[in-house]
């Protein structure tokens, strides 16, 4: 009986601790295209413009990308848009130039595609928005992620990873819980414990959907963090935990 309960304490340990690595990869793979971009630049801005990215696209997948111009001045104006977009060694830049009313405002979009792709899995984009009147220059990044399961386009593999790692943290923390209770006092620590990594991992994911790129790498920190101190405090009393079973 001692036997199978160390067993399924193992089991779930892992499987929780499979899903957090999921979770990681997940945020910290989106995060890297974020930070890939904005390196990548060759534009500078005044402000920042806000822009509609994927987050991840399939490998065979294209994609848009979109914002709103808008001229806040009190006077027509011409501004002109450029966006520079990854492309082999050398980036394609695109210009455009727009008429807008006073407070008046226009989308623009550009299609990005698997040609795009640099380092083997990124595609990169820099939108600026120039200097025009009392209009001061604006520029937004984004970094497109591309990867798939089974065929998947980009949104639903995004979906499915961060379903299977919510799903393994669960499962495991309640298949270790079930093998562990009543908990002992070293178990009801890495209990409370994983319960704030699973907290964070979550909270790391859900970040990315705003593109809150700050928040997702203070996540993904304590997410690190909180695993050190798990794996050292389960080391440290690793027989006291086994000889409390």
């Amino acid at each position: 009986m001692k036997l199978r309960l160390l067993l399924l304490s193992w089991l779930g340990a892992l499987l929780f601790l499979s899903g957090v690595m999921i979770g990681l990869a997940l945020s910290a793979a989106v995060t890297w295209g974020e930070s890939e971009a904005r390196i990548y630049s060759s534009y500078n801005g005044e402000a920042s413009l806000r822009l509609k990215c994927p987050l991840m696209l399939s490998p065979e997948e294209s994609g848009v990308v979109s914002t709103e111009i808008i001229n806040l001045t009190d006077e027509d104006i011409k501004p002109v848009v450029s966006a520079e977009i990854s492309h082999g060694k050398v980036p394609r830049e695109i210009r455009q130039t727009l008429s807008l009313t006073s407070g008046e405002s226009e989308p623009v979009q550009w299609t990005v595609d698997p040609s795009d792709v640099i380092f083997e899995r990124l595609i990169l984009v820099n939108i600026l928005q120039s200097q025009y009147s009392d209009n001061s220059s604006r520029l937004g990044s984004c970094g497109i992620f591309l990867f798939s399961l089974f065929g998947l386009p980009g949104a639903q593999t995004f979906a499915l990873v961060f379903a299977a790692s919510l799903i393994a943290m669960l499962s495991g923390g309640a298949l270790w819980l079930y093998a562990r209770w009543p908990l002992n006092k070293l178990a009801t620590n890495i209990a409370q414990l994983s319960t704030v990594l699973l907290g964070m991992t979550i909270l790391a994911l859900l970040s990315t959907l705003p593109r809150w790129w700050g928040l997702t790498l203070i996540f993904d920190a304590l997410i690190l963090l909180i695993m050190g101190v798990i794996v050292t405090e389960f080391g440290l009393f690793s027989q006291k935990y086994s000889t409390n079973l």
